[in-house]
């Protein structure tokens, strides 16, 4: 049977703004996920979209901080272009671990890296929340091994080695995307994500080992029937008044 013009015209309106919206999902997400998670996000588009803007949601997700011991001392170091070259080597291999881990990478910051499990598409159900949880710590722990694969190739070739620093939080975050029609960013905002870099940059004076992993308790209780993890104390982050008990992971179950 035909469609009338004004049945085509129709069509034509819903496939130009299914254009849109997957344009702004792109532009949103494209770089950040894996293709799986890509396509999930795309089937729950309508939960996630209103007037070309991510809707603003209230969630819980686990939120991990990366970041390069003594970085600003090998900057210092090294000719521009090596530096540039050396640091994007090891954004690759990270960007992969957590894209490997169904983690969403949220942004780069010089030598620092924040992933967030669990977003965009709400969690609903504990055991999803505890999985997101599970796949963070299990991404920092292979982040710190492939840190040490790299090591291995830097002294071979005479550059650089270092060390890294994970903090990880799970708990409320608000998410939505921020900017302009020009630059639209996706990002979560609250406690749970200032907690995670707090874990993050803890102590830097900690002559830690080759990756030290710091999670909070509610991470903890999610995963601690999975990794070995040890309580370190009941501290004071910098910018809490409340004491925040934390653990370090271990890098392998040895």
């Amino acid at each position: 049977m035909a469609l009338g013009g004004g049945a085509i015209a129709i069509l034509g309106y819903i496939a130009k703004l299914e254009q849109e919206d997957r344009q702004i999902m792109m532009t949103l997400f494209g770089r950040h996920v894996t293709p799986k998670i890509a396509e999930a996000i795309w089937l729950s588009r309508h939960q996630l979209l209103k007037k070309g803007q991510l809707i603003g949601q209230q969630m819980t997700a686990t939120v991990l901080f990366s970041d390069l011991k003594g970085f600003t001392t090998i900057a210092t170091r090294l000719p521009p272009a090596e530096l540039m070259s050396w640091l994007n080597e090891y954004m690759q291999v990270m960007a992969q671990t957590v894209l490997e881990h169904d983690g969403v990478i949220d942004k780069f910051i010089g030598d620092a890296v924040m992933a967030l499990f669990g977003v965009p598409i709400p969690r609903t159900k504990p055991e999803e929340i505890a999985a997101d949880a599970i796949a963070a710590v299990a991404c920092a722990r292979a982040m710190g091994n492939n840190l040490r694969s790299l090591n291995e190739q830097w002294q071979k070739t005479g550059r650089p080695t270092v060390a890294m620093r994970v903090g990880i939080a799970t708990g409320i975050v608000v998410t939505g995307s921020l900017g302009s029609a020009q630059r639209l960013d996706y990002t979560v905002i609250g406690d749970t994500v200032n907690v995670a870099a707090r874990l993050e940059s803890y102590d830097k004076s900690w002559d830690a080992e080759l990756c030290r992993i710091l999670i909070g308790e509610e991470t903890y209780q999610l995963v601690q029937n999975h990794f070995i993890a040890r309580y370190i104390g009941n501290v004071y982050l910098k910018g809490r008044e409340q004491p925040t008990k934390i653990y370090q992971v271990d890098l392998t179950d040895e």
